[in-house]
């Protein structure tokens, strides 16, 4: 390759000076041809003069072929990088550089046309339009990486943000979300645009129709909103959203968090979004106000909420446990073996027996736990009190120490293990009312003055809540009664005489 300057010396020396082409050849220590090329070419561009190796040729550009074909054919988020397809060939004998084989693939996909962009109209949804979409995130859960489902909703033309977090993207997460938007919002946006998510659609047929779940139908049914789908692979058709789920994740998710409850990081979440509409402004405006102004004409009222609790049911077995998703959650003894109606909401069990809830838990999402409220044990544990020590539900329980010392104490004074723990169990079932705070604290007060007793226990306790009773009505409230305006009479003492007499003179006028 002739070097620029070399290049530049030459034209100058025979265009401008006049010079020769076997003087400048002799002056610049070059050969005559390479002068006859600079002056003969109209640029400095690298030409080769001697054609390289091409590694990848024959069956390697074929092979190249099939496999971007391949690679075309499946989803996206199955796809090989380019690194690995050369990591592939390489095993298979491909010797060449990977800028060359990135060459060779550039030009195959533009001779199969895979990979052309796709132009996109721009789209203008208009007000009370919602579009939403979940978004896979990543918190610290005790040392450890867990991923959370952020459920995403934004409204097209008034921007309003809103996120929640739950641990999957089934159908009553899927409902609360949405439910927890349109309280967010005041009203229930009039279109809502959605990816083809499956609590939604069951079937994808040709072009927008849509075959959806008999319970999605219920829903928007209840709310009637108008449903829109996203044709497959289109996000654009929501972008919105999409960059909804980036900026959720690069702003609240990222660097990870540590994950202390879904309460408290939907709480979290949920102020995000207050503090951004109350300060994000739209022509001028910001987003709340834009969202009150559209709320009059292109929302629908909100009305009572939906119930999205997922339905199954359960048998209550010989430990007192219903098994549910995988979990096991505990009901009072007396509900042994009957079967039972279970209501499995985004966060609780409701447990139901003839229409009445026997029972309510906190969800687990682990798989194989239990979840025991001990209240639904204490009965079964009094004629049974030689399990009190090893009972699982005691153990996890937990009490404040005040309430094992005081246990031990009750049954070294009644001499008996057995009615000892039967009163101990008794002054437990008291912090159900009253609390185990309310409780200890008396058990405090009584173990300073060596009284050991259930008895002990209800004697300060009624001691306490006459006293709180006497010192907690208020004057207005007094006043509100009537209390200022109630007067008695003094009855004349010589009155009394008659009933010395036998009560012959009574006068029968009241006193």
């Amino acid at each position: 390759m002739i070097k620029v300057y070399t290049y530049d010396n030459i034209r100058e020396m025979y265009f401008n000076k006049g010079l020769s082409k076997r003087e400048i050849a002799k002056r610049l220590m070059v050969h005559r041809n390479t002068v006859t090329r600079a002056i003969e070419r109209e640029d400095n561009k690298y030409l080769l003069t001697v054609d390289k190796d091409k590694p990848v040729n024959g069956e390697f550009i074929d092979r190249i072929k099939v496999i971007l074909q391949e690679n075309n054919a499946t989803r996206k988020k199955d796809r090989l990088t380019k690194t690995r397809m050369y990591q592939l060939l390489q095993e298979e004998g491909y010797e060449g550089s990977y800028s060359a084989f990135t060459y060779q693939v550039r030009i195959i996909e533009e001779e199969l046309g895979i990979n052309n962009k796709e132009a996109f109209v721009k789209l203008e949804h208009g007000s009370g339009v919602l579009q939403v979409d979940f978004g896979e995130m990543t918190v610290m859960d005790g040392g450890y990486p867990r991923k959370v489902i952020a459920f995403c909703a934004k409204l097209s033309s008034e921007k309003a943000e809103f996120v929640q977090a739950y641990p999957r993207q089934s159908t009553e997460f899927f409902f609360d979300g949405l439910i927890k938007a349109f309280d967010f919002y005041g009203g229930i946006p009039r279109k809502i645009i959605f990816d083809n998510l499956k609590p939604a659609v069951k079937e994808v047929l040709e072009g927008s129709e849509r075959v959806l779940q008999d319970e999605f139908l219920r829903f928007k049914s209840f709310y009637c909103f108008e449903a829109e789908f996203c044709g497959p692979g289109k996000g654009n058709e929501k972008g919105l959203v999409e960059n909804l789920v980036k900026y959720v994740r690069n702003n609240y998710f990222l660097p990870y968090i540590e994950f202390q409850g879904f309460d408290k990081l939907n709480e979290r979440l949920y102020t995000e979004c207050w503090n951004r509409i109350q300060t994000k402004k739209i022509d001028g405006i910001t987003w709340y106000e834009a969202l009150k102004e559209s709320s009059k004409d292109w929302f629908l009222p909100l009305k009572g909420h939906y119930d999205h609790a997922k339905l199954t049911t359960a048998k209550i077995d010989t430990y007192q446990l219903a098994h549910i998703d995988r979990n096991r959650y505990s009901v009072p003894t007396g509900y042994v073996g009957k079967k039972v109606d279970v209501k499995i909401y985004p966060f609780k069990i409701k447990i139901i027996y003839k229409g009445e809830i026997i029972a309510e838990h906190d969800r687990l999402f682990s798989k194989n736990k239990d979840s025991l409220d001990p209240y639904h044990f204490l009965d079964l544990l009094i004629k049974k009190t030689r399990a009190y020590e090893d009972a699982l539900v005691i153990k996890q329980w937990k009490l404040p120490k005040e309430f094992d010392n005081y246990h031990r104490l009750i049954q070294a004074k009644t001499k008996s293990p057995s009615k000892g723990t039967k009163e101990f169990i008794n002054i437990l079932k008291l912090t159900k009312t009253y609390g185990i705070e309310k409780i200890g604290s008396i058990l405090k007060e009584l173990d300073n003055s060596n009284r050991y007793s259930y008895e002990e226990v209800l004697s300060v306790l009624r001691f306490r809540e006459d006293n709180l009773i006497k010192k907690t009505i208020p004057k207005d409230v007094l006043e509100s009664m009537g209390i200022s305006n109630i007067q008695s009479s003094s009855p004349e003492i010589s009155q009394y005489n008659t009933l010395l007499e036998g009560g012959e003179n009574i006068e029968t006028r009241a006193i």
